[in-house]
């Protein structure tokens, strides 16, 4: 309900602004006007469409990826329309302000039609160019993002693959899945880590998506942690599909890797807090490993500055996308804290990746999709 009532509003809201820019200021036909809004009120209600389409899944059937992905992209298209409008009255308004203090001319007036219907159509054409590349960027496979730690606390090298927020619904072709796992089997890990937002549908629905999980290689395991997404769609059901699959699921709990000094404990998403099952307990969640272990969580949700008590060395996190479709970069570190990338806080470091897949439009803008190699070193002595 909250979803629906949040999306109602910001297309109410988004629909209003963006007509009146576009069609409001000129003499445009009726017709001509009428159609902007019917596009642009179609766009921003998107998300709303595409939710009441789940329930005629079975009646489009192979039709319904296309008809979802469609109405999505339309959605982050009138979103940077929206953002590039609001962009370009505020500098062109500031600017015409300032001219005034030398010249009475109107070149720069903002309130010219003449003006107004051409700096709207080169918005337009900016938006169309944005929106495609931010399509490319959000469909093609994840390049791999390498990051290299060093601790004194390992004698051997060690690698891991980092994969969250895959997102996985009945709108993503099971190849997609599978060339992300091959691309993932082809890095040789020696564990693979799932930090949430894996699935992003019911059971029922992604079976053969979910399935090419199972394909997943490494000697050392596959572990993971719940999400926000899991928890929408059936936390306990997910658990015991993951376990199926061959994945451990940490929910505080955690475990040795095999003949090392690593010890790799998981926490469920904070959301899920409300229940005292899966409430974050990171003593419980680290009670078997030692004071020398190179301890590393996984938790979806990178901010946990609420829990004093935490005590590891590396911290792996996602949830933020990066922000996915600029602007929301500022909206998703205002959020988290962390946007992504590696950071030291206090005594231990924090990874927060983009993501290897997109939530809603399969688009990308500024924030490219990863998976996360991860290379754990021991730091050498010197001589």
């Amino acid at each position: 309900m909250f979803f629906l009532v949040a999306a109602f509003i910001v297309a109410t809201a988004g629909s209003a602004v963006t007509i009146k820019t576009l069609v409001g200021y000129n003499s445009y036909s009726l017709w001509l006007k009428l159609l902007v809004a019917v596009l642009v009120v179609l766009g921003w209600t998107a998300p709303l469409f595409s939710r009441l389409l789940r329930k005629a899944y079975s009646f489009l059937g192979e039709a319904y990826p296309y008809v979802s992905n469609t109405l999505y992209i339309l959605f982050g298209f009138v979103f940077i329309l929206f953002v590039l409008l609001v962009l370009r009255d505020f500098f062109w308004f500031l600017g015409w302000k300032i001219s005034r203090f030398w010249t009475d001319s109107d070149f720069l007036n903002p309130r010219n039609t003449v003006y107004i219907s051409k700096a709207n159509l080169l918005v337009i054409a900016i938006s169309v160019a944005a929106s495609v590349w931010a399509v490319w960027e959000g469909t093609k496979l994840p390049a791999i993002k390498t990051i290299t730690i060093e601790t004194p606390k390992i004698k051997q090298e060690y690698h891991f693959v980092l994969l969250n927020d895959l997102h996985i619904t009945r709108s993503i072709p099971k190849e997609r899945i599978r060339s992300i796992i091959n691309q993932t089997n082809r890095l040789r890990p020696d564990a693979v880590f799932l930090v949430g937002d894996i699935i992003d549908d019911r059971t029922q629905y992604i079976g053969a998506q979910l399935d090419e999980l199972k394909n997943l290689q490494a000697p050392l395991g596959v572990y993971a942690v719940s999400g926000n997404h899991e928890l929408y769609n059936g936390l306990n059901l997910w658990m015991r599909n993951f376990k199926r699959l061959g994945i451990r699921v940490l929910m505080n709990d955690g475990v040795r890797l095999e003949n090392s000094k690593i010890f790799v404990g998981g926490i469920p998403d904070l959301n899920t807090a409300f229940s005292p099952y899966f409430k974050v307990d990171f003593a419980k969640t680290f009670k078997n490993s030692r004071h020398n272990d190179y301890r590393i969580l996984l938790s979806h949700y990178p901010n946990l500055s609420d829990y004093p008590e935490r005590r590891y060395d590396l911290q792996l996190s996602g949830h933020t996308h990066g922000g996915q479709i600029f602007p929301f970069h500022y909206l998703s570190k205002k959020a988290n804290k962390y946007l992504a990338g590696l950071y030291d806080v206090g005594d231990y470091k924090l990874y927060v990746s983009r993501g290897t897949g997109y939530w809603g439009p399969p688009m990308r803008l500024f924030a490219p999709s990863e998976i996360t190699e991860i290379i754990l070193k021991p730091i050498k002595k010197s001589k």
